[in-house]
């Protein structure tokens, strides 16, 4: 009876844990910075991003997701970056806090960059003891569960770039395997599994007012899950930006933003493909992002 209250009581947790661990945005081409710590300082104005992200929407505990996010330049070859986010997987949240810290290395006479970044983490994982149905008020797996836990952890990145022109980006988050359970219980540990992203993207020129810009996003765990993103952003005079992508065995993500000369604004809607979609209209993705002046943003 235990073992069956134990399995639904981590259950959120768990599955999420043994496939991955670290979620991905539908409008991932907007924010370098949440795919590689290798990022921070890659924009020539200061980057400010909010984003929320609602999965299967209409299903009772659907998953969530909000971040925040920041990078600069604070000199001509360091760049500073950070993030804090949220993940709400229904009997289970993590609270997530990083800082970045990346060097640039100008590469030949084009404007080409190669960037460094190492990322120290902290997360808090929750446990909602109190959303539990359980036939036990007593039941002494569920009391003796921690309610909340603080692991921290490390991320490793490399970006090779070239402003309004291309890039390529790597990513390695949980460097360290650390374990996380609620109980004290080395049978019920789970490690938290290094993840490895791989994110491209090329911008092509057509014309005078039309830019296409294909982008591709790769995520490997060391526990044998992948997921693949691939699609097509077209921006229109560099205001108005439509795109499509497809997501491995997952969704198909349509794409919207508005690019002013401070503000960006993006909406994604994902029609889902797997066999929840008998459960959900969908998912619903809205991102905001802030430019700034940085006198900091012409490398030498």
């Amino acid at each position: 009876m235990k073992n069956f209250l134990l399995f639904f009581m981590l259950a959120g947790f768990s599955i999420n844990l043994s496939a991955q661990q670290i979620n991905s945005y539908q409008m991932f081409h907007l924010n370098n910075y949440l795919q590689s710590p290798a990022c921070a300082g890659t924009k020539p104005y200061i980057f400010l991003s909010t984003a929320y992200s609602q999965s299967w929407s209409g299903f009772k505990g659907a998953p969530s997701m909000q971040s925040a996010t920041g990078h600069s330049l604070v000199s001509e070859r360091v760049g500073v970056g950070g993030k804090i986010s949220y993940d709400n997987s229904g009997l289970s949240g993590q609270f997530g806090a990083e800082a970045t810290y990346a060097y640039h290395f100008p590469i030949g006479k084009k404007g080409t960059r190669l960037s460094l970044g190492l990322s120290g983490l902290l997360s808090q994982y929750n446990l909602k003891k109190e959303a539990f149905i359980v036939a036990d008020i007593d039941d002494e797996v569920i009391n003796n569960a921690e309610n909340s836990i603080i692991v921290p952890d490390a991320a490793f990145g490399a970006a090779l770039y070239r402003p309004d022109k291309f890039y390529l980006n790597y990513g390695v988050y949980q460097l360290l395997n650390r374990s996380v359970s609620f109980l004290n219980n080395s049978e019920l540990e789970n490690k938290r599994v290094r993840h490895h992203i791989l994110n491209a993207g090329y911008q092509f020129l057509i014309g005078k007012t039309v830019k296409l810009e294909p982008s591709v996003l790769f995520k490997i765990t060391e526990n044998g899950f992948y997921q693949a993103d691939a699609g097509i952003k077209s921006t229109f005079h560099d205001v108005l930006s439509l795109g499509v992508f497809y997501r491995t065995d997952e969704a198909v993500v349509t794409f919207i933003g508005i690019d002013t000369k401070y503000l960006v604004y993006g909406y994604s809607y994902g029609i889902v493909l797997s066999d929840v979609k008998k459960y959900t209209v969908g998912s619903h993705e809205i991102m905001l992002i802030l430019k700034l002046n940085n006198a900091k943003s012409n490398l030498k």
